[in-house]
């Protein structure tokens, strides 16, 4: 009888472990049914060119500015000139009569000591004028100067001759190029930075004096290396599809571009990277990849 009972709770307890095996079972299965693969959007890794700019705001100015003084005490007669009109060297600006006792009330001239146009006139009709006393202003920006500051650390990256891209809000659809000329020596200890100078050519006066510049510098270029979207990169690895799954992938960055990065190490041409829906993965998720073509 013992016995019996003993065959009997042994029976028992295998039914329950096998019972509790298929449940375990079934469980698994339904997970696997609930987690389907998860869509990624990948593009095949290609070689590509990446450059690296800053952007910097600067001042334009005329290259040749020149105040206008009076040789001699007197009073205005006549303003020969208006403001915006172009003038030559020794021009007449406006006439002058000395009205100092002992003197002849016979009428000279103001004359312009460059060529250029007339930014400003600086007194009235009958106005009393004296050797100390701007009476006018005359600019050349046929030539232009844009004056520019970038930091310390990318001093490396412009020497003099080399060139450098300028746009002014008021011509959105233009680019100049600016010659630099001259790199200070000082850094600003305030602000860190170095002063630029360079110089466009502006024969059709499209550039005014006193506008606002936006100098694009190259901070450094790389042609016909591997590269990856910027948005793609985290933190020193990748995600790459291999047989349906995302994989982490260790690499090494170069230089880092304005809207790629330079991978030297980790990625090969023609591996798919994942480039959208990464933010949801840790490494070993099944994927769903939907290939995009690399932009150009």
């Amino acid at each position: 009888m013992r016995k019996a009972f003993i065959i009997a709770v042994i029976i028992i307890v295998l039914l329950i472990l096998v019972f509790l095996r298929i449940q375990s079972t079934r469980r698994n299965r339904t997970e696997e049914v609930e987690k389907p693969s998860l869509p990624v959007e990948v593009m095949l890794v290609a070689k590509g060119n990446v450059s690296n700019t800053c952007e910097v705001l600067g001042s334009i100015s005329a290259k040749k500015i020149a105040q206008v003084f009076p040789e001699t005490m007197g009073r205005i007669t006549r303003i020969l000139v208006k403001e915006g009109s172009t003038v030559y060297k020794n021009s007449r600006l406006m006439g002058i009569r000395n009205e100092t006792i002992g003197f002849e009330y016979e009428e000279g001239f103001i004359t312009s000591p460059i060529s250029g146009s007339v930014a400003s006139i600086m007194v009235d009709l009958g106005s009393i004028v004296s050797p100390q006393m701007p009476v006018a202003r005359v600019l050349d920006y046929s030539t232009v100067k844009v004056s520019f500051n970038i930091a310390e650390t990318n001093i490396g990256c412009i020497e003099k001759n080399n060139s450098v891209s300028v746009k002014v809000d008021g011509l959105p659809d233009k680019t100049f190029l600016a010659k630099i000329s001259e790199i200070s020596p000082v850094i600003d200890p305030g602000t860190r930075t170095v002063s630029i100078k360079g110089e466009v050519n502006n024969s059709r006066k499209l550039l005014k004096p006193g506008m606002t510049a936006r100098v694009s510098v190259s901070l450094g270029e790389k042609t016909d290396v591997i590269v990856v979207p910027k948005d793609a990169y985290r933190e020193g690895f990748v995600f790459v599809v291999e047989d349906s799954v995302a994989n982490k992938r260790t690499v090494e960055m170069g230089i880092i571009g304005d809207e790629y990065i330079e991978i030297t190490s980790g990625l090969e041409q023609d591996e798919k990277l994942i480039v959208v829906g990464q933010e949801r993965l840790a490494g070993g998720e099944k994927v769903n990849p939907i290939v995009r073509k690399l932009e150009e």
